[in-house]
């Protein structure tokens, strides 16, 4: 006996009935298959739209930060100059504080600005040359 015999010979012959009932079942079979192709490709754009809508929404968050960061970094730059500008005036009127307790550059600040003279002194003016 071959192989293909001793494979075969536990089959049982279907009833003429039976394989007539499923003859008539395979359209039914090949409809609810089509179906269900319909059903899954269905499904599969759905996700691929709301992965979509999901990934924009994502990108666009995450571009508004990006355009926030930036704008938080034009403005620590331009306070930071401001900070530098005015640390630079603090120190400039503190040093010309200091230099206003020494008596001798008050006195030349009195003479040059505001022509105050000493008891018996003539000043005298001489034209600059302007040209």
């Amino acid at each position: 006996m071959s192989t293909y015999n001793r494979r075969q010979s536990h089959k049982q012959r279907v009833n003429p009935e039976i394989r007539a009932i499923i003859r008539n079942s395979e359209p039914a079979n090949m409809q609810a298959k089509k179906h269900y192709q319909r059903a899954h490709a269905n499904r599969e754009k759905k996700i691929l739209f709301f992965g979509a809508v999901f990934a924009t929404i994502f990108a666009i968050q995450l571009l508004i930060s990006q355009v926030k960061l930036h704008t938080a970094n034009v403005t620590l730059t331009a306070s930071q100059d401001r900070l530098t500008a005015v640390q630079k005036t603090n120190s400039d009127l503190k040093s010309s504080r200091k230099r206003l307790d020494d008596p001798t550059y008050l006195q030349q600040i009195l003479r040059d600005k505001y022509g105050y003279t000493k008891q018996g002194e003539i000043i005298y003016n001489l034209p600059s040359d302007n040209n």
